[in-house]
């Protein structure tokens, strides 16, 4: 009995001496698997407490996505864990998968142009054709796609087909339509280049460079019968398509007398004018300079070298009606030049004149009068009523030994004092702006002189 008794103390005592020992039986956790969006299945797997086990390897799949890893968060917010990593749990959980898209977008930018183009999905590492363009833009043509809006990135072609790593934004690229303006001499001589115009700008047309013997160049056209549209040389116009322009010639002599050409302008009175200024040899020449009722150029113009008077406004010798401009009291009522005073018959005999103020304001007022370029000179183009024209240089005026407003502005003496203020005379003033009689310019000023034809050979 008593060995009985020793057999279960030495149990009991075994047993407690194991409790303290520590060979309890260890836990187990149970970790699940969740595919998160994916399909297909995957068992739970058991890890025993303490011990370093490797989580299964996923086998769920999920179309158009790529498996990232797990996460004790659906939404990916809690611990992470990669596929097949070695954990040691401590609880019971479930992993959820986590899942990155396979594709990417690509989205399109007019970058300057209209319309509207949806984003294209592409699907990573598969090749892939972009959208067709379908912006616009008024006054260009699309061109390519680039990554950056100025054209410096990487550049694809319409449709092209690519592969795409990452989401990006292509930029249409654009290049401006441009047209082609062709000269055409219509009877002259020369040459021209072709000009090419940018749709929707305002540029201004080549200056004309063609030249016709006793023809004046007047403007361009269409057509080379002049009957279609017609430009100003230099106008600025906005071209919509390639076109051709004609030079439009006017006939710019159509008699002779003593040697000076004159043309007939169509005029109501009749009164044929000179092709050329007082001392220049071409029409675009601007010739002498004089001083209103003197007959020669000089170095100086002002009142102490003028002629009539006896060195100032108020002291006229001659072509005065009112003594208190005359020298002491002087006045004689003359209100036009006389021949003898006329720069126009003295330097190129009786057959021509100095125009009076009725004769230049019938110019001014019957004329179509154009501010253009003949053969690099400024002026005004005089077309009158029968197409014929005349023109004049922009020559400036003289004053003291100065030469001012060349190539700016027109002077020309008439042959009629302004009797309101006589020692003034008028004149045809023109600058590129307008152009009008004009009756406040001192007689000693040198200014150009064009002759009027009083009788035709």
């Amino acid at each position: 009995m008593k060995k009985f008794y020793f057999m279960i103390f030495a149990i009991v005592t075994l047993a407690g001496m194991l409790a303290i020992s520590g060979c309890k039986k260890k836990e187990t956790y149970t970790v699940t698997f969740n595919a998160n969006g994916g399909t297909g299945t995957m068992a739970a797997q058991t890890f025993t407490e303490g011990e370093a086990q490797a989580l299964t390897r996923n086998a769920f799949t999920y179309d158009g996505y790529t498996f990232t890893g797990w996460n004790t968060v659906q939404g990916g917010s809690g611990a992470s864990y990669t596929d097949g990593q070695t954990i040691t749990a401590t609880a019971d959980m479930t992993l959820y998968a986590q899942w990155a898209s396979n594709t990417v977008t690509v989205t399109f930018d007019a970058n300057g142009g209209t319309g509207e183009m949806a984003p294209q999905a592409f699907t990573v590492g598969t090749a892939q054709a972009l959208s067709t363009n379908t912006f616009t833009r008024e006054n260009y043509n699309y061109k390519n796609w680039n990554t950056a809006a100025d054209g410096s990135g990487t550049t694809y072609e319409n449709s092209q087909e690519i592969t795409v790593s990452e989401g990006m934004t292509l930029y249409a690229q654009w290049e401006i339509i441009t047209y082609t303006v062709t000269f055409e001499s219509n009877g002259g001589t020369g040459d021209m280049p072709a000009q090419t115009f940018n749709a929707g700008e305002s540029q201004s047309i080549a200056t004309n460079v063609f030249t016709r013997d006793n023809y004046w160049f007047v403007g361009w056209n269409t057509t080379a019968d002049g009957t279609g549209t017609s430009y100003n040389d230099r106008q600025s116009i906005t071209v919509t398509e390639n076109i051709t322009l004609y030079a439009k010639w006017s006939l710019g002599v159509t008699g002779n007398t003593t040697g000076h050409n004159y043309v007939d302008l169509g005029l109501p009175s009749g009164t044929k004018w000179a092709t050329c200024n007082v001392g220049a040899s071409t029409p675009i020449a601007y010739g002498d300079y004089f001083a209103w009722g003197e007959t020669t150029p000089k170095e100086t113009y002002n009142w102490s070298t003028y002629r009539y008077c006896n060195g100032d406004y108020n002291t006229l010798t001659k072509y005065c009606n009112n003594a208190e401009y005359g020298n002491n009291g002087f006045t004689d009522n003359l209100t036009t030049l006389e021949a003898s005073d006329d720069a126009a018959t003295a330097n190129w005999g009786s057959g021509w004149r100095m125009p009076t103020y009725a004769e230049m304001n019938e110019l001014k007022n019957n004329c179509t009068v154009t501010w253009t370029t003949q053969n690099g000179v400024n002026g005004r183009l005089f077309t009158g009523p029968n197409g014929n024209s005349i023109f004049l240089p922009a020559a400036g005026y003289r004053y003291d030994c100065e030469l001012l407003n060349a190539g700016s502005d027109g002077y020309y003496w008439s042959s009629s004092l302004y009797t309101v203020d006589p020692f003034n005379a008028w004149l045809l003033y023109f600058g590129s702006g307008n152009y009008y009689m004009y009756n406040y310019s001192y007689r000693y000023y040198g200014q150009s002189v064009r002759p009027v034809c009083v009788s035709q050979n």
